[in-house]
């Protein structure tokens, strides 16, 4: 009974029809914030399973928000609309499941300043570097290249906005490959050294990386690999 009457008033709480609201929605979630209070619905059966993780996302959306102004009033730059980023951690939280939707609760501290700021700027620059923005582009490659946790996947981005000929040198001078974090930038790095035949690092470095282009990429590295030591078995023949 206790439970239910928590329950009801976690819900009561919670209000999503202000100007204060921030929307927010995806293939799998319709997600809405407010304050300390957040909501979700699932748009698929398949995200059902993810509602929890998906409530938790949506309370960070107002401090997502608050970064990306800043970051963006800071560079007077307009940022990519489906690009955010937080490194936060949520506390005291609490959900109640409502119809559709859960509804959740929760106080969000995000991580020191300068690490929410490069986090986004260097997802910005991939984004912008796929536009071929030149100016934003070095605006927000300058954060990223100043932070030790963004510095490599800025190298890679900056040898992936190189011309061919120039990359792997590049890449072999100031890459630290272990500490890529954006499949983005895992890719670009491994299809450079494709093309160079170093698939053994490739194989290693797909290994790590979650998206579809990484895993048939890690794939044609691996066929190409064993076709290469079938190669050089066979020269001692």
């Amino acid at each position: 009974m206790l439970a239910s009457i928590l329950a009801l008033s976690l819900v009561a709480s919670a209000t999503f029809d202000s100007e204060q609201t921030i929307e927010q929605q995806t293939a799998f979630f319709k997600s809405q914030a407010n304050g300390q209070y957040a909501r979700v619905k699932a748009l698929k059966s398949s995200a059902k399973n993810a509602l929890e993780q998906a409530c938790r996302n949506a309370l960070t959306l107002p401090q997502r928000s608050i970064i990306k102004s800043t970051l963006a009033n800071k560079l007077n730059i307009t940022l990519p609309e489906s690009v955010s980023f937080i490194e936060a951690e949520v506390t005291g939280y609490k959900q109640e499941k409502q119809q559709e939707w859960l509804t959740c609760t929760g106080i969000v501290t995000p991580a020191a300043a300068d690490i929410n700021e490069a986090g986004l700027a260097i997802r910005a620059a991939w984004q912008v570097g796929k536009q071929q923005d030149k100016n934003n582009l070095r605006a927000l490659l300058k954060i990223a290249m100043a932070h030790p946790s963004t510095i490599s996947d800025a190298v890679a981005l900056v040898a992936d906005q190189s011309p061919q000929s120039e990359r792997l040198a590049y890449l072999d001078k100031y890459l630290v490959a272990d500490e890529l974090k954006l499949d983005d930038a895992k890719e670009s790095v491994a299809q450079a050294w494709f093309k160079d035949m170093r698939y053994q690092q490739v194989i290693s470095l797909m290994q790590q990386c979650e998206s579809v282009d990484c895993k048939r990429l890690g794939l044609a590295a691996e066929a190409e690999y064993e076709q290469q030591s079938a190669d050089d078995l066979s020269s001692y023949f």
